[in-house]
């Protein structure tokens, strides 16, 4: 709208005094006594005249001043309308532009001329216009007023996002509104904050739903929102089992190491306010009853005393708790193998400087670990410089394994092994090495006393050989003597008395027969050739039919003995037997006795039971002596057998031979 340029205050404030000069001249004029020539009555009249006169200059005067501040007003809404920040606009009921300020036309990139008589919803951007008319009809309906945030387009196109304020206005007093007046303010910067606002909490609402990571956010020690990882971490379905309740609902009271959880969380939450956020692992339990253990990440966000929000992260670390935990119980493991070991334990890294040491080792070189640890081995045992230690600590850097015997100690006396290990990394290198030094002082000294034993038992072996083979001889040359030498002496005494020629001959003859069976007997007791000709079973079976049955009845069980074995297996097996059971005849007084040999697998069985006499059993090495089983045992330690003695008086016994075959 054109308005007239205001006339400056200067030039009223001197139309004024001028105004006031004359006033003020005028009542001088009126105060002076008129000529006393006029009539009273027209000197009466002058005056009144005079008086009217000033009084309509004092109420020009007035309607100046009155006009004066109309003016000044009038230039102070101009510099409001014209001049203010946001845009005005006057619009009828149709939406037409009657009247807009400054501001207005450049908000809309136009000079007001070409403005004024336009529709305002062609500078809305048309996707939006449909909004616009819904908005002028509740601005005219209504006497509060009506908002509306729409984009707008300058005429030169450039976009920028507008707030729209609406109130009616009529005519008069009582009129119906007929036009409205929209204030027109420009939000671009706040409506691009508002859309990085939205656009920022879409992303993290983005991130909160899909985060890997369970997520939880809570206020005043209640949880106010998850996410789908965090109700699959707590195997619950929905968040309505998690919203409202307690922090502490999902944890057990106290922890493994005793602390109260609630105590746990308020360091948590401590340390996140004083260093912006804070970190904890504890152990969380599942709906389902299930423990893990999780690590928390609290970030605290709008702290304000105790209504502060708070964003946490769990994350499950069971696995890696686990392997945490079982690495510190290996560890705890190895110090104590290292501290428990029989051996002396060092190890050492690539410079040859110490890394473990263990109590054999202090005790061995009266050094404590503290005292060696880090140290070079080289400066710490000075006497290996040059020798076949150091050389046995350079080739375990180079990958070799190794043992040395009999190597020395430091200065500690008796007999020491070393075994040189290489220590690899996880990449494959050599980090460094490991020497076992085990004192054998005590095994070298039982190795010398098993040694002598050893010697001892093989020359009680020799001598009871030797002993079984005179006895055995003496047992051959009583035969003789008694048996094929008798006889023979009788024959000779026969042949040389020939009173009865025919008789004689007869009875040498016979005495000669006699010899002859005599001798076969020693001879096959010496050497059985029917263990040669037909096998182990037969010579058993033809063993016993020997043996009459008034002098001790035989019961032979075998089995198995159709099976091939070494020919030493045999021939000892046929002699075993001869000695048990020549060793019931002479000994045991039975009547009665059970042979079982048995071949199963690789195990040979031979058992003796009688039912004699018996004997103690607590005296059963010097009656084992005694009643003629030395021969069985030296056979047995040849053969690597065992043999088992079961005997008490008056209830017979039982003896049992194990051997194994080797083939």
């Amino acid at each position: 709208m054109d308005t007239p340029t205001p006339q400056p205050a200067t030039v009223a404030h001197a139309a004024l005094l001028k105004l006031r000069a004359r006033a003020e001249e005028r009542k001088r004029l009126v105060a002076q006594r008129l000529s006393n020539m006029l009539p009273a009555d027209v000197q009466r009249l002058a005056q009144d005249l005079q008086v009217h006169q000033i009084e309509l200059e004092m109420q020009y005067e007035e309607l100046m001043l009155a006009q004066t501040e109309l003016e000044s007003l009038r230039a102070q809404y101009v510099d409001l309308y014209d001049f203010a920040p946001v845009g005005y606009f006057s619009l009828n009921a149709h939406g037409i532009i009657g009247q807009l300020n400054l501001r207005g036309s450049q908000q809309l990139g136009s000079v007001r001329q070409r403005l004024l008589g336009q529709r305002f919803d062609l500078f809305i951007v048309p996707e939006y216009r449909l909004n616009f008319q819904p908005f002028i009809s509740r601005v005219l309906s209504g006497e509060q007023r009506q908002t509306l945030e729409v984009p707008m387009q300058r005429e030169d196109g450039q976009l920028f996002m507008a707030l729209l304020e609406g109130a009616s206005g009529a005519l008069g007093p009582d009129e119906v509104p007929t036009y409205c007046r929209v204030v027109v303010v420009d939000i671009t910067p706040q409506h691009a904050v508002k859309r990085a606002l939205e656009a920022s909490e879409s992303r993290f609402r983005k991130l909160f739903e899909h985060s890997s990571d369970a997520v939880v956010l809570v206020q005043r020690q209640c949880y106010l929102d998850c996410n789908a990882s965090a109700l699959q971490l707590l195997a619950v379905p929905t968040r309505a089992r998690v919203v409202g309740q307690s922090v502490g609902a999902f944890f057990p009271a106290q922890q493994p190491d005793g602390t109260p959880t609630m105590t746990l969380f308020a360091g948590m939450v401590a340390q996140a306010l004083r260093n912006g956020s804070g970190r904890t692992e504890v152990l969380l339990r599942r709906a389902t009853g299930a423990e893990l253990w999780v690590e928390a990440i609290v970030t605290p966000f709008a702290v304000d005393g105790d209504s502060a929000l708070f964003h946490i992260i769990w994350r499950d670390i069971t696995s890696a708790h686990t392997a945490r935990a079982e690495l510190l119980r290996q560890k705890e493991f190895s110090e104590s193998l290292l501290d428990n070991s029989v051996d002396g334990i060092l190890a050492f890294d690539h410079d040859l400087h110490i890394t473990a040491w263990n109590r054999v080792l202090e005790q061995l070189s009266g050094r404590p670990e503290t005292q060696v640890l880090g140290q070079a081995v080289l400066s710490l045992f000075p006497e290996y410089e040059g020798g076949e230690q150091e050389k046995a600590l350079r080739e375990v850097l180079k990958g070799m394994r190794m043992m040395r015997y009999d190597m020395p100690f430091h200065q500690s006396s008796g007999h020491f092994e070393s075994y040189f290990l290489p220590l690899e990394s996880p990449a494959g290198d050599i980090s460094g090495g490991l020497v076992i030094i085990r004192d054998v002082t005590e095994r070298v000294r039982l190795a010398e006393e098993t040694t002598q034993l050893k010697l001892r038992q093989q020359q009680e072996v020799l001598a009871a050989i030797m002993t079984t083979q005179e006895e055995e001889r003496k047992r051959i040359a009583e035969a003789l003597h008694n048996g094929v030498g008798q006889l023979l002496y009788a024959a000779k005494l026969n042949l040389e008395n020939r009173s009865h020629a025919a008789t004689c001959r007869q009875v040498a003859l016979s005495l000669i027969d006699e010899g002859i069976k005599a001798t076969r007997t020693i001879s096959h007791e010496l050497t059985p050739g029917i263990l040669e000709d037909f096998g182990l079973k037969i010579a058993l079976e033809e063993l016993t039919k020997r043996i009459p049955k008034q002098q001790l009845h035989v019961r032979l069980q075998l089995q198995g003995l159709e099976q091939p074995r070494p020919r030493l297996h045999d021939v000892a097996t046929y002699r075993i037997v001869q000695e048990l059971l020549t060793n019931i005849i002479k000994h045991a007084n039975a009547r009665e006795a059970f042979l079982y040999v048995v071949h199963e697998g690789s195990q040979l069985h031979i058992s003796a039971e009688d039912d004699g006499i018996g004997f103690q059993q607590d005296a059963s090495a010097a009656a084992t002596k005694g009643i003629g089983l030395a021969g069985i045992r030296n056979r047995l330690d040849l053969l690597g057998g065992t043999l088992t003695v079961d005997s008490r008086p008056g209830k017979g016994s039982i003896i049992t031979i194990e051997v194994k075959i080797k083939n």
